[in-house]
């Protein structure tokens, strides 16, 4: 979903994934479990089973697809957005790149 450019580094790049507990503590319980059981399924596809379910999830507008998809591009961007980064990485982060910053008033 987020591959990188010359300006903005990969998902993969920057060791966001490792703060996805920060996220998940403070989802529903339910929906937390889902979400688990989703990822754990996805985790046992070769790359290109799960690159062609991912471009399933975009093209067909069914309401479980389209809930997947939600579910994962939120989870990715709010990762990769949050501007936390694994403490090895050296690159530009997203904000770096966007210009944000935030400031106090």
């Amino acid at each position: 979903m987020l591959p990188g450019d010359s300006e903005f580094p990969s998902f993969s790049q920057t060791g966001c994934i490792a703060f996805i507990d920060d996220l998940l503590c403070f989802m529903n319980p339910k929906d937390r479990d889902d979400l688990k059981n989703l990822l754990r399924v996805l985790s046992f596809l070769p790359s290109p089973l799960l690159r062609a379910f991912l471009r399933l999830c975009q093209t067909h507008r069914t309401p479980t697809l389209r809930m997947v998809e939600l579910g994962l591009k939120g989870l990715v961007m709010s990762l990769y957005y949050s501007n936390k980064t694994d403490p090895r990485y050296r690159g530009r982060t997203s904000h770096d790149v966007i210009g944000f910053a935030l400031r106090r008033l």
